[in-house]
């Protein structure tokens, strides 16, 4: 990968994660029929495009990323069904519309590096900071996203007061939060063998709270949760610390 495009794309894709996962609360996605709302969110991911990149002379990149962002989003507002196929649908066309820019905008500012302030200030560990911000921001937000689609079927039947299905969920999100930031920074420390002992450890933990648990479904919930949990942490932090080696 050339480093002016890897100048443009990890800025752009820290701009889209940090607009999509952070900036916009739960809230926000609920509300995003409001013109208010959606209009927000569109300009702040245009805004940090445009910042991350720092290139203050090119108004291509943050064009197109308002205009893709907008429509995308649109379509996505008149599918009804929420489901993780629609999710998944609607990230890769936001990453393949920044792929696609990236690969455009590198030949056009190829001819001269210090159009991107921040590279010309940092050099590659702006680069790394942003790749590092990503990695958290997918082993956290996004990767809570994916596991709450996939384990909503047994939530749905085991919990059947509304009040205590909030509560354990927002438990159980905070605790997969942590682990895989552990997961990510020892990784990140070149200790990966570690997460063998943490792994352990929550299995012990695991195994004291569904053993006398005769439900079925609540095991099956637990597992697969925890198994997903440790899966996704793993591969995201393994993918953060090859593609870090192989850019640098």
């Amino acid at each position: 990968m050339s480093n002016m495009l890897t100048q443009i794309l990890v800025p752009l894709l820290a701009a889209h994660f940090l607009a999509d996962f952070i900036l916009q609360t739960d809230e926000d996605v609920k509300r995003k029929q409001s013109i208010l709302v959606f209009s927000k969110h569109i300009v702040l991911v245009t805004l940090l495009s445009y910042l991350f990149v720092g290139s203050w002379h090119c108004f291509t990149i943050p064009l197109v990323i308002l205009v893709s962002h907008a429509v995308i989003d649109l379509l996505k507002k008149t599918i009804k069904k929420d489901s993780i196929t629609i999710f998944l649908i609607d990230q890769v066309a936001h990453y393949l519309v920044i792929i696609g820019l990236s690969i455009y905008m590198q030949n056009k500012l190829s001819q001269d590096v210090t159009n991107l302030f921040w590279y010309n200030t940092w050099a590659s560990v702006y680069a790394k900071t942003l790749i590092i911000i990503i990695a958290l921001i997918l082993v956290t937000k996004f990767s809570s996203i994916i596991i709450s689609y996939i384990i909503r079927p047994f939530q749905i039947k085991i919990f059947k007061g509304e009040n205590n299905n909030k509560d354990e969920i927002k438990t159980g999100r905070i605790i997969g939060y942590l682990e895989r930031i552990i997961i990510l920074v020892l990784f990140l420390a070149e200790l990966p063998a570690v997460v063998g002992f943490l792994i352990t450890a929550k299995s012990i933990l695991r195994y004291a709270e569904i053993k006398n648990e005769k439900d079925k479904v609540m095991v099956e919930y637990v597992l697969i949760g925890t198994l997903l949990s440790f899966t996704i942490g793993i591969s995201i932090a393994f993918i953060t610390t090859k593609v870090i080696l192989f850019i640098y």
